[in-house]
C-alpha cells in the first residue's frame, strides 16, 4: 500500500512540475505596458516578462470612439512618448503580434491628477 502511495505521489509531483514549467514558459513572453503623464507628455513603456524591452512595437492611440488619433514605434528601450492631442479618455495599444498585444487606458482624471501633481510646491526640508 505504501509503495502505491509513494508511486502516486511521485507521478503527481512530476505532473505538477511539468505543468508549472509549461505555465511559466507561456507567461514568459507576456507583454507589460505602462503609460504615464509627465510635463504634458504621455510616456509609454513596453517590456516582456523578465524585463526585455519591446523594441519596434507599434503604438496606436485611439479615442473613445475607437478612432486612431496617432501612432508611433517604441525605441530600443521599449519607450515612446507623445504630446497628447487632447486631455481625455484614450486607449494606448502596444502591438507586438497577436499573442503579445497590450493596452492601457488613460482618463481625463489621469491628466488632471498629473497636472495637480506637477503643480505642487517642492517639499520644504525639515529644520
Amino acid at each position: 500500500m505504501r509503495t502505491m502511495f509513494t508511486k502516486s505521489a511521485s507521478v503527481l509531483a512530476t505532473s505538477m512540475l511539468l505543468l508549472a514549467g509549461a505555465a511559466s514558459h507561456v507567461h514568459a513572453h507576456a507583454t507589460n505596458l505602462w503609460c504615464y503623464i509627465e510635463k504634458g507628455k504621455v510616456y509609454v513603456e513596453g517590456s516582456f516578462m523578465g524585463g526585455k524591452a519591446v523594441q519596434k512595437g507599434q503604438v496606436v492611440v485611439v479615442n473613445e470612439k475607437g478612432d486612431k488619433v496617432l501612432e508611433g514605434v517604441t525605441d530600443k528601450d521599449g519607450k515612446y512618448s507623445f504630446a497628447p492631442p487632447y486631455k481625455g479618455k484614450m486607449t494606448i495599444l502596444l502591438r507586438v503580434d497577436k499573442a503579445h498585444d497590450a493596452d492601457f487606458e488613460l482618463t481625463e482624471q489621469d491628466f488632471k491628477d498629473a497636472e495637480a501633481e506637477e503643480g505642487k510646491a517642492p517639499a520644504q526640508p525639515e529644520k
